[in-house]
């Protein structure tokens, strides 16, 4: 018994697939801007008031993504 297009679409929407996956790649991408950012500033790191400098530099690189977070997680909630 093969499955036909209007049985996948049927099933996708019950299940959410592509919100979820929306999400957690939202979810992986913080987590890699984050990442990023903290070894980037541990790397250009000098001894700047007392690391004023490397937390202004994870806050700019990490506003945007986390704003793209907030914005999918409310989409996600919304489509439930």
């Amino acid at each position: 018994m093969a499955l036909g297009m209007g049985d996948f679409i049927v099933w996708e929407r019950k299940l959410a697939v592509r919100r979820t996956i929306v999400l957690f790649v939202t979810l992986w991408m913080t987590w890699r801007a984050y990442e990023w950012a903290t070894v980037y500033a541990a790397a250009t790191l000098t001894i700047d008031l007392n690391g004023i400098k490397a937390a202004t530099t994870i806050a700019a690189v990490t506003f945007p993504i986390t704003y793209l977070q907030k914005v999918v997680l409310e989409e996600y909630i919304k489509s439930k």
